[in-house]
């Protein structure tokens, strides 16, 4: 999954978009519900960061190998639905 911004300067497109989320090709997204990272935004104080890390580290973790295992099978219904 990938964010981005855009600045729709014509309607049409308006309606374009509208018809690619209709189809799930993409979700538009007005405000972020929740702070990601990955998401533009204020940027993280060290506090905030520290805080982040301590957070992903009491996180459940699964082994490597079954990591491949369970994006293999994703990937695959990914496919599915692609074609």
């Amino acid at each position: 999954m990938q964010t981005i911004i855009i600045q729709i300067t014509d309607e049409s497109a308006i309606k374009t978009l509208q018809d690619l989320e209709e189809k799930r090709f993409i979700k538009i997204v007005n405000e972020p519900k929740e702070f990601s990272p990955f998401l533009p935004g204020k940027p993280l104080s060290s506090e905030e960061f520290k805080d982040w890390i301590t957070e992903a580290e009491k996180a459940d973790t699964i082994s490597l190998k079954e990591a491949k295992t369970v994006w293999t099978r994703k990937r695959r219904q990914l496919l599915k639905l692609v074609k």
